[in-house]
Parts: structure tokens; C-alpha cells; sequence
């Protein structure tokens, strides 16, 4: 009975309205003169509805990764909640509420991975000319999730039962309901169409758009999950959320091939990727898949491997690396030590006020020791990464048939590496499993002190004094014998005596050195394969060494065993052991490595190497990630990004007929007329992308659309808009536009400006703060994103913005305060149609 009295209150209103309009058609008429026209785009306020900024829902902390602020007042995180904000879609329901779905939380992939998709049930109250209280009331969310594994890339949640969605996901830009009840959002990130029930659960994979050119072809943006170059966070951002829900306090650390960053430099010498050689059975694909500022804004250490030239180190430090691994901590550390990195004229920004390198902010590692230097992963390799004071000791690690893990780049003890300590013949095809030999039985039949790296790397027991005194009051047969973590962690101590107290304390640099052994980091690799295929000895990978359970077991017990769980981290290519890392060690930190050493389909080709670690075996996923997905060798090289970021489906109508859904892109693609936008069709019969194709053409002004929706069966209405916010000279309009029959370029014509606004009543001036503006007889909508407007009626039609909490400014400028939702109901002067 409500509804119905509303409905015919409505009607008696048009009526007056048209009677009005026939009388004053009537007087001018009587007057010899015709009536005026409606000046175009001309509307009037009837009801104004808000939500203020700060309005919450209970859910997972979130905005940990947007700055530390404030922005407009407001201080992030939000320690259990999560903001009821972002509007860029809105569906009217029959009982007078509306279902308004919040876009990706903090405008980026890398800031919005707490950030929970919903769809917000709200029920305005509009202030109006005979009153109301303009508040908006939110009475239900229904939360977008993924149960039943459906989503065919790694999501955030990828390691829990209920999968929910977050804006590191998707980012949903628009929102319909099909005829059946189920939601399709429309998303930037691929952009793809996301299908859900209505209690928001994903019901098929992504579906991806062709692109309008050539609908053979795939159309992808910058960040689409199905190319590699935006997966390194979302694989990094599913471990995280694995590591914090186990109870993990620290993030783990992204840990990359120099090769893959995304730096711009083209690398050379890299035939696997940029040009992988005839029968190697990959594809070439592109070096820049990784953006250190990127990953950083996402909330990740980015420490790459392995870097030893000064002039890579400089690089890489302009890039913004937070540290980086090398086999030449000699190098490494002059290049710390001599980098201005605020561009002061003052070097060593990185160097604390002792001298030594800051930790907190540089990661100085000295790979395998100092691999260059001395024989890798060696005492003597360990001293001379503490010489030239490395923040970090970088290691590998087998595990002995008697459990003990000792540090060994490979599972088999190499023969260019390692000799018979009793001078026995010991070549290639002599080699044995480090797991088939105790830690006894390695210490004392092998000496590792070969040297095949260069002129620098050295293995004279006289540079290595510290070693030679620690060997021997430990009885070990040789400086050089493959250590045990044990060893390692009690040499750090001996080193650390030792110019404390001991012959080294009177050294020059004494002081420097005790004072970094003190509080040296050790970073330790579990060197172990998943690859069931055979090596060149005819041994299965994954067969070489134990299993991940039983060496993170060894590992961890050794680390917790010393006490160490926050100075030492364990790193990996196989991801399975990091996972279980996390799981049964959650106060060790983990770093996941990144690397493409392809095996070639035939291994004798140069540089075939062991697949290590996104390669993947026989399937589509890599054996390495533990079960998470990369899109292996899918780059812009094979699928070239046409859709711009943040160019997606901003808007998404539903023919009349509920038959077909049009998608409308935000921005023009690459390549094509820059203010031309693509419109496709969707079929949701037959699910699949009809040949019609139609286009939008953006005034001089505009540079965006922020919706679109169709209220016949030729013509919809499209938001368009310019980028400004707080201007009251800016570009914020509404025009309806017409289709033809076939497609083609729809016709447009103003319907509403929303930046000129008739408010008579002075509805928009209840409850104004000091400096508000675009309020008052006329109205303005000054906001950097509208993106909602919902048809009414022949003359009504109903307008949000997306306040892009809490960044926006555009109608508080008064009081710096961010944006409010703000519900608008416009009347028309000139009808839809």
C-alpha cells in the first residue's frame, strides 16, 4: 500500500508539472509567441540523499597499504573495518531501496588487497522541497567470493575455503542483473565480465573481452591477470595473506631475477626470454614483467638476485630496490656506501650514523657468501661477505641422510666444486646426493675450495684468518669443508669474538666489524625441485633431495633451535616449503624467489637449464609456485595491451530485453581515435560476444565515461566527465544516446549538465559546512568520478559519485573533508526519448 501511494503521488506530481508547462504554453501562445525551449542539459534538484564519508562495515582491517596519511583528515588503516565507499554501480530494486556496488577500495590493484568486494543494499531518504531527512541508511552487503574455484587465476584469498574477492582481484566498475537474478560486473583489471549468483559467488571463469579490431585476438590491459607483467603481486599477495592468516607479523619479501625487472634498460645476452633458440620448445616473451614501484606501493620488499657490476648496483638502486644480492660484496658495498639517495649531493643515505649499512634501509647480501671472492657457500666465502660488512648472509641449503643441513648450492655434491679430500679421482659422472651422506661423512671425505668464477675468487687460507682459527678449534678437517647452518651460525659468533676480543681486535676497522656480526641477517634456501622429469644423471628432480616437509622441518628446527627466527628468513624457488614455512614456523619470514630458467625441450641446447621456477610441467602451472598460477610467457610481446589502465568496462547496460549486456569501455584504446570509445555486446543466451559493435565519441572536454545503461531498445544514457574536482568550471554531463539498428557511432544529446543544477527549494543548502561548494539555487555535481545514474522515469533519473574514499576533495573545500556518497534524483526538463 506504501508503494502504491508513492507511485501515485509521483503521478499526481507529473501531472502538475504537465499542467504547468500547458499553461504557460497556453499564455504564450495567447501571446502570439511559442513556448520556450528548455535550455540543454537543463535538470532540477528534487532530492538529495547522503552517506557520510566515514560509514563502515565490520570486516578485515583495511587500507593498510594506501600511506600513512592523513588524506582529508583521515588516518589509515581501519583496524577491523572496511568502508562503505566507491560507488560505481547502482541497480533499483522494487521496494524503493538500491543495490550499489563499491569499485576496488583504494583506486589501485597494489593499495587494495584488504579491500573486500560488495554490493552495499541502501534505502535513501531524500531531502526534497517539502522535506525528508537526506540520509542514506545501508541494510545489507552481500560480499563477492569464489567458492568453487572458478576464478582461473591466483586471487588474494586463493589459500582459504570461501575465496573472497578483493579490489587486488577485480576492479568491478559497473554492475547489471540478468533475468535470472544473477550479477555480471564489469572489470578493469583484464577487463573481463564477472558472473556471480546473487549472493555474489562466482558462477564461471572470467570472461574475456576480443578485441573490437580483431575479435581473433585477446583485448588486455596493463594489468590484466592473464599476462605476466601485473602477476608478481597478485602471486605475492596470496602468499601474504596466507602467511598473516597463520599468524605471520612480518610480509614476505619479493625476491626477483635482475633479468625480469621492469626497468626499461633491454637487456643482453638473455637468449631464453628475448629470443629463445630454435627447438627449445618456449616462447619468447618480454624481460619487463616486474615493477619495483609497483611491488613496493603494494607493500613489498623488492631485494633482487644476482647483481655484480657497479653500474647494475647503481641502477637498481635508482629504481628504488630495498636491497639487492651479490656474488662481489666488495662491490656492493662501496656502491651503498657511495649512493646519494635523495639527490642531496651527500652520498651514503643508506649508512647509519656508526658507518655500517642501514638494515632498515638497505639489505646489502653477499650471495652465497661472496661467491666471486672465495668458493661459494664456504666459511671462507661467509668471512668475507662480514669483511666487507653485508647486512645479510645469502646461503644455500641440502639436507644430510642424518637430517643435518648443510650449505650446498646443488644436490649433488659437484665435482667443479668439491675434490676427494683423500685425492681420489672425483669427476661428473662420480657424483653424489648430498642426502645418500651424512654430515660426518661430507666433512670429511670433500674439500669445496674450488675456484672457477674469475681471477678474484681466491681460495688462500690466509685470507680467511678468522675460518682457519674457527676450523680448528672445531676440529674440522679443512676451512673449506660444505658447513653445516649450525657451524655457520656459531662462526658468526667466533667472528664476532674474534675482533672483540680476540686477535682481531685491534684491526683498523675492529669495531665495524663485531659491531654488523652482531646483528648480521641470514637469508637461507631450500634448495629442492618439484619436477618429476629426469636430470642428466637420470634421476627424477623432485627424487634428489627430500621431501619439503622434511627439509623445511630440518631448517626451521636449526633456526628456532639458535633462537634466530628474526634473523634469519628462508627463501625459495619452491614455493611448497615456503608455504609449509608459514605454516608450522610462522615467526621465521619467508622471501619468495622469482626466476624463468627454462628447460628446453631439448636440454642440449645451450642454457637449457632445470625450469626453475615459472616454467610449467606438463599442464599450465608451474610445479614450483605450490599450486598458485603464472601465466607462463604471456606477455605484451604475444598479447599486446590495447585496453589503457583504468580503461576498462566503467560502464555496462542491459538491453531492454534482458537479453544482452553492452559493455563500455572507460578510455580509448591504443591505437585507435582518442576520443573514440569501443561498445561491445555480450550475449547472455549463448554466452558469447555478438559481432555488433557500436562507439562513443567523447566531447572536446571529456576524457572519461563513468556509466551507461539503456532505458529502450536504441537509446541509454552514458556519463561523461572530465578529471577535475572542486571546479565549478569543470565537465560533468549526462547525455542520451541513440544506437542504430546495425551498430556504428551512437548519436548523442545533452541531457543533463550536472555542473548546472536548478535547486529553487534550496534543497542542496540544508547542513552545508563552511566552504562547501557547487551548493545552493545552483546546484553542482563537482566530483573527479560520477559513475552511477539510475532512470526513474520519463523525467527522472538518479545520480552517485564515487567518493574514492578518502581521497576525493571536491565538494568539502572548506573543510578539507573528504567526499560523502552523494544520491541525487534530478527532474529533466526535456524527456528522456
Amino acid at each position: 500500500m506504501r508503494r502504491r501511494h508513492g507511485s501515485a503521488k509521483r503521478r499526481a506530481l507529473g501531472a502538475a508539472g504537465a499542467l504547468t508547462i500547458a499553461v504557460v504554453g497556453a499564455v504564450a501562445a495567447a501571446q502570439g509567441a511559442p513556448a520556450p525551449e528548455p535550455a540543454p542539459g537543463a535538470s532540477t534538484l528534487e532530492g538529495r540523499a547522503i552517506l557520510p564519508a566515514t560509514t563502515f562495515r565490520p570486516g578485515p582491517t583495511s587500507g593498510a597499504h594506501i600511506g600513512a596519511g592523513p588524506f582529508n583528515g583521515i588516518a589509515p588503516p581501519f583496524p577491523g573495518a572496511q568502508p562503505v565507499q566507491g560507488f560505481s554501480a547502482v541497480l533499483r530494486n522494487r521496494d524503493g531501496s538500491y543495490d550499489v556496488m563499491s569499485d576496488n577500495g583504494y583506486g589501485s590493484l597494489e593499495n587494495s588487497a584488504d579491500f573486500v568486494l560488495a554490493v552495499h543494499r541502501i534505502r535513501p531518504s531524500f531531502a526534497t522541497a517539502r522535506g525528508g531527512a537526506g540520509t542514506i541508511a545501508v541494510t545489507r552487503r552481500t560480499v563477492l567470493s569464489d567458492p568453487r574455484n572458478h576464478i582461473d587465476f591466483t586471487i588474494v584469498n586463493e589459500f582459504t575455503k570461501t575465496r573472497v574477492l578483493t579490489g587486488a582481484d577485480f576492479d568491478i566498475e559497473s554492475m547489471q542483473r540478468a533475468a535470472d537474478g544473477t550479477l555480471w560486473f564489469g572489470d578493469e583489471f583484464g577487463p573481463v565480465l564477472l558472473h556471480t549468483d546473487a549472493r555474489g559467488r562466482v558462477l564461471e571463469p572470467p570472461v574475456r573481452l576480443p578485441d573490437p579490431a580483431d575479435p581473433s585476438k585477446e583485448l588486455r590491459s596493463p594489468q590484466s591477470p592473464y599476462s605476466e607483467e601485473s602477476s608478481s603481486v597478485r602471486l605475492m599477495n596470496a602468499v601474504t595473506a596466507h602467511a598473516h592468516a597463520n599468524g605471520a607479523t612480518r610480509t614476505p619479501v619479493f625476491s626477483p631475477w635482475e633479468v625480469m625487472l621492469a626497468d626499461g634498460i633491454p637487456e643482453t645476452g638473455i637468449p631464453s626470454r628475448d629470443a629463445p633458440p630454435a627447438g627449445s620448445g618456449v616462447a619468447a616473451a618480454s624481460n619487463e614483467i616486474h615493477d619495483v614501484a609497483k611491488m613496493k606501493a603494494a607493500g613489498y620488499s623488492v631485494v633482487p638476485y644476482t647483481v655484480n657490476t657497479t653500474e647494475r648496483m647503481v641502477q637498481l638502486m635508482k629504481l628504488g630496490v630495498n636491497g639487492l644480492i651479490s656474488d662481489r660484496p666488495d662491490l656492493l658495498r662501496a656502491a651503498v656506501a657511495g649512493f646519494d639517495a635523495d639527490a642531496d649531493g651527500t652520498p651514503g643515505d643508506y649508512l647509519g650514523a656508526d658507518g655500517l649499512i642501514d638494515p632498515a634501509k638497505f639489505d646489502a647480501q653477499g650471495h652465497r657468501g661472496g661467491r666471486n671472492l672465495r668458493p661459494e657457500n664456504t666459511l671462507p666465502a661467509m668471512e668475507v661477505a662480514l669483511d666487507n660488512l653485508m647486512t645479510t648472509l645469502e646461503t644455500d641449503t641440502g639436507v644430510t641422510k642424518d637430517g643435518v643441513t648443510v650449505h650446498d648450492h646443488d644436490p649433488y655434491i659437484e665435482s667443479a666444486k668439491c675434490r676427494r679430500a683423500d685425492g681420489s679421482a672425483y669427476g661428473p659422472d662420480d657424483q653424489v646426493l648430498v642426502k645418500d651422506l651424512t654430515a660426518a661423512e661430507i666433512q670429511s671425505q670433500f674439500i669445496c675450495d674450488k675456484v672457477f668464477r674469475g681471477p678474484e675468487q681466491l681460495n688462500d687460507p690466509s685470507l680467511s684468518p678468522v675460518t682457519v682459527a674457527f676450523a680448528a678449534q672445531e676440529g674440522l678437517p679443512s676451512p673449506y669443508v660444505m658447513p653445516t647452518t649450525q657451524q655457520l651460525f656459531d662462526f658468526t659468533t667466533f667472528y664476532e669474538r674474534w675482533y672483540t676480543d680476540g686477535p682481531g681486535a685491534s684491526a683498523p676497522d675492529a669495531a665495524l666489524r663485531r659491531a654488523n656480526a652482531a646483528r648480521v641477517r641470514f637469508n637461507i634456501e631450500t634448495k629442492t625441485n618439484p619436477r618429476t622429469d629426469l636430470d642428466e644423471h637420470g634421476i627424477a628432480y623432485d627424487a634428489r633431495t627430500l621431501g619439503p616437509d622434511e627439509f623445511v622441518a630440518a631448517l626451521a628446527g636449526v633456526i628456532e633451535d639458535n633462537d634466530l627466527e628474526q634473523r634469519a628468513d628462508i627463501q625459495s624457488f619452491d614455493w611448497r616449503t615456503l608455504i609449509g614455512v608459514q605454516e608450522e614456523h610462522p615467526a621465521i619470514r619467508t622471501v619468495y624467489l622469482f626466476g624463468d630458467f627454462a628447460k628446453f625441450a631439448d636440454p642440449t641446447i645451450t642454457d637449457s637449464d632445470d625450469g626453475t621456477n615459472l616454467q610449467p610441467q606438463g599442464g599450465d602451472t608451474s610445479p614450483w609456485l605450490a599450486g598458485l598460477v603464472w601465466p607462463y610467457r604471456d606477455t605484451a610481446v604475444s598479447t599486446p595491451f590495447r585496453a589503457k589502465q583504468s580503461g576498462g568496462l566503467e560502464g555496462m547496460a542491459l538491453t531492454r530485453d534482458r537479453r544482452y549486456l553492452r559493455p563500455l569501455l572507460e578510455l580509448p584504446l591504443v591505437g585507435d581515435d582518442p576520443k573514440t570509445l569501443q561498445i561491445l555486446e555480450y550475449d547472455l543466451k549463448r554466452h558469447r560476444f555478438t559481432a555488433r559493435h557500436d562507439t562513443y565519441t567523447l566531447e572536446q572536454r571529456g576524457t572519461n565515461i563513468g556509466d551507461f545503461v539503456m532505458f529502450s531498445a536504441t537509446k541509454g544514457l552514458v556519463i561523461e566527465r572530465d578529471p577535475t574536482q572542486g571546479d565549478l568550471a569543470g565537465f560533468k554531463s549526462i547525455y542520451e544516446v541513440t544506437f542504430a539498428p546495425g551498430g556504428g557511432p551512437a548519436e548523442k544529446r545533452l541531457a543533463a549538465d550536472l555542473m548546472a543544477i536548478d535547486d529553487p527549494a534550496g534543497i542542496s543548502s540544508r547542513g552545508a559546512a563552511d566552504g562547501d561548494v557547487g551548493l545552493g539555487s545552483r546546484f553542482a555535481f563537482p566530483f573527479t568520478t560520477i559513475e552511477d545514474v539510475v532512470v526513474l522515469g520519463p523525467d527522472r533519473i538518479g545520480v552517485l559519485n564515487d567518493n574514492n574514499f578518502p581521497f576525493s576533495l571536491g565538494r568539502h573545500l572548506g573543510t578539507k573533508a573528504p567526499d560523502d556518497n552523494e544520491f541525487i534524483v534530478l527532474r529533466l526538463a526535456t524527456p528522456l526519448g
